[in-house]
Formats: structure tokens, sequence, C-alpha cells
């Protein structure tokens, strides 16, 4: 099964090509600007290198979130574009699931995901396996301050990973000393959207384009506005 994958919740964008569960080709991009810029263009290319064409995709994988509120939409619009066009199904994975699915099963567990949400919070949970290659949440995903979500962690050694380690790396060390080990994968994720993905669709798990919904754990800016001056309008 030909699986499609992409990233565009961060400054780390990638798309990959998986044949079932082994990895063709990924295009990675740091800093490239606005994913709507390069991620047609990423994608034309990884499949020209194939020889194949949107109609021998099988199955498309997309990080639904969390991230940035952009970058979500524009990955989301995307493949949900595709999956109309070719009733193929779509699978929405986690990043967070997806950035633990790089350290899981190769370095150890369990691990703490931690992507810096700016405004001093992380968004973050902590990940173990589950039964028959999954993934399950011994700290929910969600929006923390990074004090609390260090908080939840119990005592033992813990692997961490995500761009809000490098932010309060001193913060991890303070509170978890000598069981914090952090790993130095990449933060590019479209492989393991896809291979979760995989896993999804092969069981029966995809979903059609309008079911498609992205993961929030917080209101976006123009929420959060839009929601002061409602309060400001109903107080004065």
């Amino acid at each position: 099964m030909k699986i499609l994958a992409l990233d565009t919740t961060s400054p780390q964008g990638s798309v990959a090509l998986l044949e079932d569960n082994d990895l063709l080709g990924e295009i990675t991009l740091a800093g490239a600007g606005s994913p709507s810029q390069y991620l047609l263009k990423a994608i034309d290319f990884l499949l020209h290198q194939f020889s194949l064409s949107l109609k021998d995709v099988e199955g498309f994988a997309v990080a639904a979130g969390p991230g940035s509120f952009t970058g979500i939409r524009v990955g989301l619009s995307t493949v949900k574009a595709f999956g109309l066009a070719s009733g193929k199904p779509i699978a929405p994975i986690s990043g967070i699931k997806a950035l633990a699915y790089k350290v899981i099963f190769t370095e150890g567990s369990p691990v703490a995901v931690m992507m810096d949400a700016r405004k001093g919070e992380v968004f973050a949970a902590l990940i173990d396996k589950g039964e028959n290659g999954g993934l399950i949440e011994l700290v929910s995903e969600g929006a923390y301050k990074p004090q609390d979500f260090l908080n939840l962690l119990p005592e033992k050694k813990t692997y961490f990973i995500g761009s809000g380690v490098k932010v309060y790396y001193q913060r991890v060390i303070n509170t978890l000393a000598e069981r914090a080990i952090f790993s130095h994968r990449s933060l590019f994720i479209a492989y393991e959207v896809g291979l979760l993905g995989w896993l999804k669709i092969r069981e029966g798990k995809g979903l059609s384009p309008e079911k498609v919904e992205p993961i929030y754990y917080r209101p976006s800016q123009a929420e959060e506005k839009w929601s002061l001056r409602k309060n400001q309008k109903k107080n004065s």
C-alpha cells in the first residue's frame, strides 16, 4: 500500500512516500517559509522520482496538530482535496504521537514529548508502548505550563524529544536530573506520520475528507481576540 504523508504543523515541514511500512523517499524542509509555498512542489517532486502520480497513492496520512494553526489548515486542506479527488482514505495523526514514535521503539520508553507552543506553554504528553505496536498516553496530550507537565511525570527514567525540550532544557534537568534522557533524533515526522497512518488505514480506520478534524489544544490568536472583544462589549 502506497501512503503519502505530510507534516506542515511546525517549521520542520516534511513529506514522505511509503510502501506499507517501508520509506521510499522523504523531503525535509526546515524553516522553508509558509507550507503553502513549498508543499505541492515537494509532493510533485517526490512522486515524480518514482514515476508515480496521485492516482497511484492508496492512502493519505497527515499531521493534524497540534502546532501552527496556519500550517495545520494547509496540511488538512491539501489531503482533504486529495481525498475528495481520489476517494482514498485519510489518516489524521497526532504530531505528538509521531514524535514519540521516533524514539519509543528504538531508544526506549516512556517518552515525554514537549513541543514549544510559545506563550510560556508546551504541547505535551507522556507516551508509552501499547499493544500491537500502538501507543498509549500516560499523561494526556494537551497544552501545559512546562513545570506543570514535568510535575506529572513519574519517578523513573524518561526519554525526551521535541522543540520544547530545547527551550526548557534547564527546567527539565532541574526537575528530573539524571532521570531525563534526551533524544537527538530530528524533529521531521512525515515518515512516522506515514507509519501510524498506514497502521490505521490497513485496519480500516481511514476517514473520508469530511470526517477529518484538526487537533487543537487552545484557541487561535484570532479566536482569543474575538473572545476578548465579545467580553469587552458585554462589560461596556
